[in-house]
C-alpha cells in the first residue's frame, strides 16, 4: 500500500469527522442555513472516505483515526469561536 493513502486517509477523516462536529454545533445552536451548506461538504467527504477505507482496508483505521480525533476538536473550538453567545 502506497504511504500516500494513509496520509490522505488522516485528511479526508480529519475533513469528514470536523464537518459532522460542527454540523452537530449547528444543528443545537438552529442555524439552518450552515446546516443546508454542511451537509453537502459532509456527503463529499464520507464517499471519500469510504473509497479510502476499501482501498487501505482495517490497517486504514489508525490513520483515520488520528485524523477524525483532531478533527472533532478543531471543530467544537472554530464553532465556539464563530459562535459565541
Amino acid at each position: 500500500m502506497s504511504p500516500w493513502v494513509y496520509a490522505l486517509s488522516v485528511g479526508v477523516s480529519f475533513v469528514a469527522v470536523f464537518l459532522k462536529g460542527f454540523q452537530h454545533k449547528n444543528v443545537i445552536g438552529n442555524h439552518q442555513r450552515m446546516v443546508f451548506f454542511t451537509s453537502y461538504a459532509m456527503a463529499a467527504f464520507d464517499v471519500a472516505a469510504v473509497t479510502l477505507i476499501i482501498r487501505g482496508g482495517w490497517p486504514i483505521a489508525v490513520t483515520s483515526g488520528t485524523g477524525a480525533a483532531f478533527g472533532m476538536v478543531a471543530a467544537i473550538r472554530l464553532h465556539d469561536r464563530m459562535f459565541r453567545s
